[in-house]
């Protein structure tokens, strides 16, 4: 018989029942929706257990559960079975051995009440076929709470009764960085997710592979960015080695490079304290504006820096003219293509490092700068090329260790 899902919706008008402690599991019903997160769906199964301190953490799809149809994506809320049919036992065993188990999951597609009742239907199904209580964790949006960030995670902790055993404690999941053929016939992980989120959780990590079918471990890539690595690689801060401002005579400076890629804080704390006049199209809305603003400072002899991405030739040229109608010379700062780096800053920087939580910038501003983009030489008319390298500044520790997690 199907249940009634009318007071589990998103867009219930009932006031939902008192929650916490979080672990007092006394409800006759089997499953129990917490309404505690607004995009971050929660579960918790009947069962009363005392505080653990030793996690058994697991992603769902791919890892708990797979396709009946073979499909990539479930066709509909009946289309799953149990990865490998001992995956039911063991999630009892590890109860058992005191772990409390936990299922942290991304669903950012369940974009719609009808979807998430459907996947609601889908994981009551799935738990109540398990015998021993489960917390059941799903990020619906690209936030704090999507792995690998560990806005999920941190959220558990809180509200765990006791103090987490992090040296006991595991995560399994099969977005492992595995290219392919990993195993023969095999095809790449499609990211490297769950382990990043287990490294920013500082756990254990296993693959489904290693974990309930007891397979050696397999090769991985972190794949994508590094950033312990790039902080460590100590790149000079711009190549070539010649002077970064002019101080003798009036110049154009002409950035380029990826949403996020650097350039507003490299220009801000190296140029404009130089005396240069700031242009930038975020802040003057349009680039017909950017233009007028600097045709005027350089009407009036000062310098000017633009600091927009200006990926296509066509429109660096017109800066390039500018500076030709004004005499002066034109320099480009280059901050390069590599689109990885800048989606870690735009995370970073809109998750973390923003007072007001901004959304991160959509992966279309990113498809669009690297299907324009042009590299740029000195053949358009630039007297240098400066090729300008992303420097975190370490000045604050806690900032430095969270630019350092996988926020992608």
């Amino acid at each position: 018989m199907k249940r009634d899902h009318s007071e589990s919706g998103p867009d219930s008008s009932k006031k939902p029942k008192t929650e916490h402690p979080f672990f007092d599991m006394t409800t006759k019903k089997a499953i129990k929706w917490v309404n505690a997160l607004d995009s971050v769906l929660i579960a918790k199964t009947k069962g009363s257990e005392t505080g653990k301190s030793k996690i058994a953490a697991f992603d769902l799809d791919g890892t708990l559960i797979s396709t009946k149809s073979g499909n990539t994506y479930a066709k509909n809320e009946h289309d799953w079975k149990w990865w490998d049919p001992s995956v039911p036992q063991k999630i009892k065993s590890l109860h058992n051995e005191g772990f409390k188990i936990v299922v942290f999951s991304n669903q950012n597609g369940l974009n719609s009440d009808k979807k998430i009742n459907s996947f609601k239907f889908k994981i009551e199904t799935i738990l109540n076929e398990v015998d021993t209580p489960v917390l059941f964790m799903a990020a619906l949006k690209k936030n704090i709470y999507r792995k690998p960030m560990t806005g999920m995670w941190d959220w558990f902790a809180e509200n765990n009764e006791i103090h987490i055993d992090k040296d006991v404690s595991f995560y399994v999941g099969d977005a492992a960085g595995r290219q392919a053929e990993w195993k023969p016939k095999y095809k790449k992980d499609h990211s490297c997710g769950d382990r990043k989120f287990a490294q920013n959780i500082q756990i254990e990590f296993y693959t489904p592979e290693e974990f309930f079918l007891k397979e050696p471990k397999a090769k991985f890539s972190w794949g994508g960015f590094n950033p312990k690595e790039h902080l460590s690689a100590n790149l000079p801060l711009y190549t070539p080695d010649t002077p970064l401002t002019v101080e003798d005579h009036n110049e154009l400076i002409v950035c380029v490079g990826y949403p996020a890629s650097g350039k507003s804080s490299f220009v801000k704390k190296f140029i404009v304290p130089k005396g240069y006049v700031y242009v930038n199209q975020d802040t003057l809305k349009t680039r017909d504006r950017c233009v007028k603003a600097c045709k005027e400072a350089l009407a009036n002899k000062q310098s000017v820096v633009i600091d927009n991405t200006n990926p296509e030739a066509s429109t660096r040229s017109l800066y390039i003219k500018l500076a030709k109608d004004a005499n002066v010379p034109v320099r480009c700062f280059y901050f390069g293509d590599n689109e990885d780096l800048a989606q870690h800053n735009n995370y970073y920087r809109a998750l973390y490092k923003s007072q007001e939580k901004k959304d991160v910038l959509s992966i279309i501003a990113y498809r669009t700068f690297k299907s324009k983009l042009q590299e740029p030489t000195t053949k358009e008319g630039f007297s240098e090329v400066k090729r300008i390298n992303f420097k975190f500044d370490t000045s604050s520790e806690k900032d430095t260790e969270a630019w350092c997690r996988w926020w992608v």
